[in-house]
Formats: structure tokens, sequence, C-alpha cells
């Protein structure tokens, strides 16, 4: 177990994948969902401030990571017309899913609660793009998730006290980024071309 500062550490080599997955989407190397990308930002940001709320200590920050270079991703898509790729009616219903979670989280004022919701939704978000990652490995960063994983395997291994509310989102992530770069390493060996902008996708 490492030292609870270690955490924070962590949670800056995690931001620093996220970055560099924004370098690739403005140089148009790589297509975000945005409405996936969005919602990976708004969960993390719910779970920040529930742990937060309980007194979460070092650890809530890699949460906080978690969501904040996904909402710059999802801005810097925008810069790039080679960066966009299309988004589904699913992406929507997840969205949906995403705003009940904080409704729910706000009716009943239960910190777990929210965590739960949250995890839960985050889960839904992530299919599309693990699905995506398969099957068009060279619209994502595989060089961005690896940098990810690294940094909340290290928050991981900081968490002082395993229960819920400490490492159950922390642990996802970490699993997240893990299982996202190795799908997309795929794309040295893979003969699928680079997808171009607009609805020409066939977006998974």
């Amino acid at each position: 177990m490492l030292p609870d500062t270690f955490a924070i550490i962590g949670a800056v080599i995690g931001s620093l994948g996220g970055f560099y997955y924004v370098f690739e989407t403005m140089a148009g190397r790589a297509q975000p969902n945005r409405i996936t990308w969005l919602l990976w930002g708004i969960f993390p940001m719910v779970i920040f401030v529930a742990q937060r709320v309980q007194g979460v200590p070092g650890v809530s920050w890699a949460s906080f990571a978690a969501g904040l270079t996904p909402l710059l991703v999802v801005a810097a898509s925008f810069f790039n017309r080679n960066a966009y790729w299309k988004t589904e009616p699913r992406d929507y219903g997840l969205m949906a899913a995403a705003i009940l979670g904080i409704l729910l989280w706000g009716i009943t004022r239960n910190p777990n609660l929210a965590l739960l919701f949250s995890l839960l939704a985050d889960m839904l978000a992530s299919v599309p793009t693990l699905l995506k990652a398969r099957r068009h490995p060279r619209s994502e960063s595989w060089v961005a998730y690896a940098i990810s994983a690294t940094g909340f395997g290290i928050s991981l291994l900081s968490v002082q006290t395993f229960n819920f509310q400490s490492a159950a989102f922390v642990a996802y992530v970490f699993l997240l980024n893990a299982a996202l770069a190795m799908l997309a390493s795929m794309r040295a060996s893979s003969g699928t071309p680079t997808p171009g902008p607009g609805g020409a996708h066939d977006n998974a």
C-alpha cells in the first residue's frame, strides 16, 4: 500500500493521459464520441462531490481528474472537424440516465446512492467507446489510455481503507483505461482506416 499522498500523484498522471487525448483530438488523430465523453466528465464529478461529502481523502482527487479531462476532450473536439464521431440515439439515452442519476442523488441526499447511480451510468456510457476501440482502434489513442491507467493504478494502490466509497470508482477507472489501452493498441496491426469527419462512420 502506498502513502495517501500518492493518490494525488496518480491523479496528476491520470490527468496527463487525458491531456494527451485532448492533444490527439485537436490534431484530428482521435475521434471522441462527444456525448460519451461528456457523460464521462459528468459522472466522476458527481462521484467526487459524493466522496468529499463523506470525508474521503486524497483518492477523491482521482475522481476529479477522471472528470475534468473528458470535459476538455469534448471542448477540443470542436476545434478540428476530423475529430467528429457520429452519435447515436443510445448516446442520448445514456445522457438521460445521467440526468436521472443526478436527480435521484438530489432527492435522496445519500452520497453512497450517488456513487452507485453514477458508477452504473458510467459503465453504460463506456460501452460505445469500448466497442468503437475494438472495431476502429485507429479512432482512439492507446497512449492516452495507458498513461491514465498507470496514474489511476497508482491512486488505487494508495487507498488506505478499501470500502465502496473509497475504492470502487478508482478501481473501475483503472480497469476501464487499461481495457481501452489494450483495444486501441491494436491500431498498429489494424487495416481499418481512420474514419473521416461527419456521418460516414460505421459507429459502434
